[in-house]
């Protein structure tokens, strides 16, 4: 019994060692071509308000969350909180939009001690726009560094679920929204572009 814990032991301590060694920066990147025009999926993306119905971190998945908006009403400068019992909480804010090439933003989970970062880039494709969703951050600390090397499966199917989602928006709408999602672009278009 005694050889079986020492074994355990120096097992654990060798894991949590190696974690040192692991990559302490993570990226989780997921790509789909959209077969629509890109100022309907700019609206859609530079618009934080529509987030929650098309994205992974959605009303659907925890009808308990609550959006709490701030900034600027679309594109640089937008911002949002969320708290729910399965989402927990978090804060994103777009630092860069242009309707060329798409976002940039800032995104927080919990007390903002976890800071990462994301785009969705846009670039041409045969049959529409490809939309690339990207997040990076770094982990420090063995556990954290353990953890950012799961990144890619916990955060690529929330990545392929929201594009899946942007795209179903975009070919049918959200009600009521199209209108004011194309006046809200024209607004973002003569302050970016």
């Amino acid at each position: 019994m005694k050889k079986l814990l020492i074994s355990l032991l120096v097992f654990t301590l060798g894991i949590y060692v190696a974690g040192f060694f692991l990559p302490a920066e993570w990226r989780v990147e997921r790509s789909q071509v959209i077969p629509a025009d890109r100022a309907l999926i700019h609206s859609y993306v530079a618009d934080l308000h529509t987030w929650p119905a098309w994205t992974a971190w959605s009303e659907e998945r925890d009808p308990s969350t609550k959006w709490t908006y701030s900034g600027e009403p679309v594109g640089k400068g937008a911002s949002y909180s969320w708290k729910g019992d399965e989402l927990g909480e978090g804060h994103l804010t777009i630092t860069a939009s242009a309707l060329s090439e798409g976002i940039d933003f800032e995104l927080s989970f919990d007390d903002n001690s976890n800071l990462s970062y994301g785009a969705i880039q846009y670039s041409e494709a045969p049959d529409g726009v490809r939309v690339t969703w990207s997040l990076w951050g770094t982990m420090s600390g063995s556990p954290g560094r353990w953890a950012g090397m799961l990144m890619d499966r916990l955060a690529g199917r929330d990545l392929e679920a929201g594009l899946q989602g942007l795209e179903k928006v975009c070919l049918g709408g959200l009600p009521g929204r199209l209108e004011q999602g194309a006046a809200d672009l024209m607004n973002e278009v003569l302050k970016t572009d």
